[in-house]
């Protein structure tokens, strides 16, 4: 493994001190880590069922980074293609979100020679399937996976659900995304340049409702919530800021709020 050349990458991840003292703790975190993986390859059959490092999270940082698959652990990377590859094509072992691999490793692993043949293949065996794409950014959801592909760093996201939305355009991408898979009817306005609105028909639903569906926790990372109601339409409207933590909204999120309300309203058109 060469991960030590990485150090800086990992730095300005951090950004938690000064450039330098930055720069030293991340040097010691990957050696200290170097060496622990290094003992749990060794190990091979905890490697595969127990790994030290939990969910393979120091693998999937080392992709977050950039780190070429070559100079990935190659065991534990081996170990880790090959659960992804069962649990999309077998839907086996439990569900895994926010895992990060090489676009090309993907496709490898699936046996696919382009995301052509990906999204071909797929749209045949998902009961349903959405998918978007603005410049590099290809975003793509069938039953329950959703892939983040960013062919401009090569990387893909299996089920982002912790990811932040970094931006107004990819905050507009997802929402694009979600209402054409659950079949609403949204709009998104870029009020200020930190400052988004999300306004989600839900039709004939009672507002009490909604407030049921979505709970406090969920309702208070919004800056505001309103449900309106007319003798038309229904509609939730968001928004959110990108400067408050409290406020960010991460993908999972999104997707929730999409689902619930898709929920009620195909149990309104079923009564």
């Amino acid at each position: 493994m060469q991960l030590k050349e990485h150090k800086d990458d990992l730095a300005d991840r951090i950004e938690l001190l000064d450039a330098s003292a930055d720069s030293e703790l991340a040097a010691e975190i990957i050696s200290l880590y170097e060496e622990k993986c290094a003992a749990c390859q060794e190990d091979r059959l905890s490697c595969t069922v127990r790994p030290s490092c939990k969910d393979r999270n120091f693998l999937n940082m080392l992709i977050e980074l950039g780190v070429e698959s070559q100079d990935l652990p190659q065991f534990c990377y081996s170990q880790y293609l090959d659960q992804i590859r069962r649990y999309i094509l077998e839907r086996k072992g439990r569900r895994m979100n926010d895992r990060r691999l090489p676009i090309k490793d993907l496709l490898s692993t699936l046996r696919m020679s382009s995301i052509r043949q990906f999204t071909s293949r797929f749209s045949k065996i998902w009961k349903k399937m959405a998918r978007i794409r603005a410049n590099d950014l290809f975003l793509v959801m069938g039953d329950d996976l959703l892939f983040q592909f960013n062919f401009a760093r090569g990387i893909v996201i299996l089920n982002p659900s912790k990811y932040v939305i970094p931006d107004y355009d990819t905050f507009r991408m997802y929402v694009d995304l979600f209402q054409r898979y659950y079949e609403l009817v949204a709009e998104v306005t870029d009020l200020t340049t930190n400052w988004w609105e999300l306004d989600i028909s839900a039709g004939a639903v009672p507002p009490s409702n909604i407030e049921k569906v979505l709970g406090e926790k969920q309702r208070s990372r919004f800056e505001s919530y309103v449900v309106t109601s007319s003798e038309e339409n229904t509609h939730l409207i968001l928004e959110t800021t990108k400067e408050k933590p409290r406020s960010s909204v991460t993908v999972g999120l999104l997707a929730i709020v999409f689902e619930k309300v898709s929920g009620l309203v195909l149990q309104g058109s079923s009564e």
